[in-house]
């Protein structure tokens, strides 16, 4: 064989290896896009599956349980009793099992057990019985609601000397009491209690209705349908000069969620109706403000922030883009839940390969650190600077990790994929996640908003409303109250209370009378504030 042959075939197989190269290489990439077809697949079914079946956060919701569950799931017969011990103050022995069980701020009735002089004489020698000591017992005494009228009489005055010598009669009567309805029967005092039982207790007007019943009294879901509603008109000037405030504010929150509608028919309405949330929290207030629209155009938000300036938090959601005058923040808690909902279901051996856990975990550095420093500077005076610095310090080289890990995993990922997905999201919104480190009021995520908009969610049966803007506004303005009320550490139904009475007295309110009055005024009596959240 001549070496020009030989050189033949050997060009020849080098070709044939080359191709062979090339076809394995094909087949595996082949391989390789039908391994991440199925793993996008399977990630699809588990996601579908967990939004049907499964928990809908990255943490477990305990009020997320059957109705009929609730007992046999709190029940523990070794749990012990919640008890006081008295020193100088009364504190709750230190218990380690779950929530704790807290009666220290309830009112306190000692009722001594002693025996009358003639019983405490000794029945073998008949002297008297001396006290060696004592053992204690407490109860926990639940008092029943009561339902009385109180009826009010006014006298009605007239001079008759004058009235003889007059022709007009001089005629005066005394004030008499005075309610935010002012044509209704309700006091001040049941009108609270309806509507915390409502929009704070989420119980619906059929089941308030029977408990009413319980207490003698017939009171119908249209009566009390009327009151709430009749309410809310006299708090209109409440709900605007809460407004007013919040846009004054230089940063908020801001989320939206679905409304249940009906129509006059009864029929669910087909276009969505949206309830949106704004929330301002800083040091010295929080206010929860709620806005029934109709829809979820970003005409919305722009035409209510119109007045507004300074930073604006939302999700990803592309309707806030429109709002001037705002520089945008976005939420890490979505950038993470993208992530989860990849790892959640994965076992340990698929966990190890997943490039997922890896944004994860970028997501877990930050809120640990996030934790750490409102452990340790919470109780500062310079709570705001300090969180500054330690963010840039700490923070700051994460996320410059974060954004050249996304960068690259983007690459390879398919864009369908779950992964593919998490990676853009977390690729567009990042930018607007590190505006937070620039000032130490601002929060690395949304959930200020997104609190606020449980009470939705939990109340979902009170939201049909009819095809009005009425009945929907009315909640609008009574969840605005009762969650700000809440938020700022008072008991609901206390202030609404005192709330009502003093509106009742006010013949002009004007923006300094009702400033007064609001939620986050720091001298209420410390008997308005929940000792719970204290």
């Amino acid at each position: 064989m001549g070496k020009n042959e030989f050189q033949k075939i050997l060009d020849k197989n080098n070709k044939e290896i080359i191709n062979m190269k090339k076809q394995i290489k094909s087949k595996d990439q082949e391989i390789e896009n039908l391994k991440n077809e199925l793993e996008f697949l399977r990630s699809q079914i588990l996601n579908k599956n967990r939004k049907i079946f499964g928990k809908s956060s990255e943490q477990v919701d305990g009020n997320q349980m059957s109705f009929f569950n609730e007992a046999e799931k709190y029940n523990d017969p070794k749990a012990e009793e919640p008890q006081i011990e008295e020193i100088k103050y009364k504190r709750k022995k230190v218990n380690n099992r779950g929530k704790k069980d807290n009666l220290a701020d309830l009112k306190r009735v000692v009722i001594e057990h002693k025996l009358k002089d003639e019983e405490a004489i000794c029945e073998k020698c008949g002297d008297k019985l001396s006290i060696i000591g004592s053992k204690s017992k407490e109860l926990l005494k639940y008092k029943p609601a009561e339902l009385y009228v109180e009826e009010h009489i006014t006298y009605v005055y007239a001079c008759k000397t004058c009235d003889a010598k007059a022709d007009k009669a001089t005629i005066i009567s005394p004030d008499t009491a005075k309610t935010l309805l002012h044509k209704s029967m309700a006091s001040n005092e049941l009108l609270a209690h309806v509507i915390t039982m409502k929009y704070q207790q989420a119980l619906p007007l059929y089941r308030m209705e029977s408990y009413f019943e319980t207490l003698n009294v017939n009171l119908s879901r249209q009566t009390l349908s009327n009151w709430i509603i009749n309410a809310a008109i006299e708090l209109e000037d409440v709900y605007n000069y809460m407004k007013y405030e919040l846009l004054r504010k230089d940063y908020i929150h801001a989320d939206e969620t679905p409304v249940k509608v009906i129509d006059s028919k009864g029929a669910e309405t087909k276009s969505k109706h949206y309830m949106w949330v704004y929330v301002s929290e800083d040091l010295d207030s929080v206010i929860i403000f709620y806005d029934y629209q109709k829809t979820r155009s970003s005409s919305c938000p722009v035409k209510f922030l119109q007045n507004f300036s300074g930073y604006l938090q939302t999700d990803g959601y592309s309707g806030y883009n429109k709002v001037q005058n705002s520089k945008r923040i976005y939420c890490l808690a979505h950038i993470r839940r993208k992530f989860f909902e990849i790892i959640e279901n994965l076992n340990d051996k698929a966990l190890k390969k997943s490039r997922a856990i890896i944004g994860f975990n970028y997501c877990e550095q930050i809120y640990n650190i996030e934790k750490d420093i409102r452990e340790q500077y919470n109780y500062s005076d310079n709570y705001y600077d300090d969180r500054h610095k330690i963010r840039l310090e700490k923070i700051t080289p994460i996320f410059k990790d974060f954004q050249e890990y996304i960068n690259t995993e983007i690459i390879n990922a398919l864009p369908e994929s779950a992964l593919g997905k998490a990676l853009k999201y977390a690729q567009n919104s990042l930018p607007y996640v590190k505006t937070y480190l620039t000032n130490g009021m601002l929060e690395v995520d949304n959930n200020v908003a997104e609190r606020a908009v449980k009470p939705f969610v939990i109340g979902r049966k009170n939201w049909l409303f009819s095809n009005t803007p009425k009945g929907a506004r009315s909640s609008a303005i009574i969840y605005s109250i009762v969650e700000t009320t809440k938020a700022n550490g008072l008991v609901v139904e206390r202030y609404l209370a005192y709330l009502f009475d003093k509106l009742s007295e006010l013949e002009n309110r004007n923006l300094e009378d009702l400033k007064k009055f609001m939620p986050w005024v720091p001298d209420f009596p410390d008997n308005f504030y929940s000792t719970l959240k204290k």
